[in-house]
């Protein structure tokens, strides 16, 4: 996670299509981003990110393979692209269970260098999709997973990848659900705020058909399928994702307030706080708020790729913290869908927590 001190936020919703997007961050320089400074898991080999939505945490990469492979049959052989693949987690997983598949894939951060040593025989290049060189009908199937949000036009990465999937050919798509992820208000780098209304108004128009849709926790994955052409939307998305924008303002407004009132609480009683989670409320919260970083004892997460990092100058840990620290008040910066989870783990720690 990073602070881009020099994006702005400019969110809107489109009145034409629905599409809910940061018309500020780093749209114009996304390319130039990932190429340059993009460092998501790059502090170790192997950290990678967590999913919590199951009946255990595991890596978000295989529970990723697990609901493709949920979703549909796949033959014994065949081409996969991997649309930003960063460190292979994903093709991993993917190629263990399909060994006779053709791999392809691309990167165009650092990452490509972990990439590049995991798959020494497959096609590789370090590019974004726009660099990146296929004949018309070359795969049968891409993915792109925590991609689509980045980019300054999804419409257009969606038809490319239309073009260069064989006839019927599968696309396979992991994006944060913004109707899960008020947070997301606040990320500078998500260009597009995507729910599942507007990945199925964006897939019609780009020429797919919808195989299969799961939301689990935050993320949604979706299945599609190469069609003839445009399919017409018969959902007023417009409509639909303005209900989820005025509820997850709301919600996002309620998150600031309950670190303020974490941060007042804490000051008052001369104790410590923490913020639990990565998400963008808690990093924003200093620059919304007017408050010195240096009040933040610490960042609490439980992903343990995470620990030993920093953020701000703080540090990341897990719950041993609070004792480590003394931390007495924790304010929570995750999506509303664990809040539950994360406060049943916090009771033994006596601290008080403040919520949305």
């Amino acid at each position: 996670m990073m602070v881009l001190r020099d994006a702005s936020l400019g969110n809107r919703l489109c009145s034409d299509c629905g599409l809910i997007f940061n018309a500020g961050g780093t749209r114009g320089w996304s390319e130039a981003f990932y190429k340059e400074s993009y460092s998501l898991m790059m502090k170790s080999q192997d950290a990678a990110i967590q999913s919590f939505s199951g009946p255990a945490p595991i890596s978000q990469a295989e529970r990723t393979h697990q609901i493709l492979r949920e979703m549909t049959g796949l033959p014994a052989d065949g081409s996969i692209l991997e649309i930003g693949a960063g460190k292979g987690d994903f093709l991993a997983h993917f190629l263990e269970e399909s060994r006779d598949w053709r791999a392809a894939a691309f990167e165009p951060s650092s990452a490509f260098d972990v990439l590049q040593k995991k798959f020494p025989s497959a096609r590789l290049s370090r590019c974004d999709y726009k660099e990146f060189e296929a004949e018309a009908g070359s795969f049968d199937l891409i993915v792109a997973l925590g991609v689509l949000e980045h980019v300054d036009n999804p419409l257009d990465m969606l038809k490319w990848a239309h073009q260069r999937l064989k006839t019927s050919g599968l696309f396979y798509i992991r994006v944060p659900n913004f109707a899960k992820n008020p947070n997301d208000l606040f990320c500078a780098d998500h260009l597009s705020k995507l729910t599942l209304h507007s990945l199925e108004s964006l897939a019609h128009a780009a020429g797919f058909e919808v195989v299969a849709s799961k939301e689990a926790g935050v993320p949604i994955f979706i299945l599609l399928r190469k069609v003839d052409g445009p399919k017409p939307q018969a959902a007023n998305v417009v409509e639909l994702n303005q209900r989820i924008v005025d509820q997850n303002a709301m919600v996002a407004k309620n998150a600031m307030d309950a670190i303020d009132r974490c941060r007042k609480a804490a000051d008052a009683a001369g104790e410590p706080f923490a913020i639990f989670g990565l998400g963008s409320s808690g990093l924003f919260a200093p620059f919304y708020l007017g408050f010195d970083v240096a009040k933040i004892a610490a960042y609490l997460d439980e992903n343990r790729s995470t620990w030993g990092s920093g953020l701000h100058g703080r540090s990341v840990g897990g719950l041993d913290k609070i004792k480590e620290l003394g931390i007495r008040h924790v304010a929570l910066a995750i999506s509303p869908v664990y809040f539950d989870q994360v406060k049943a783990k916090l009771a033994p720690y006596g601290v008080e927590i403040y919520s949305a």
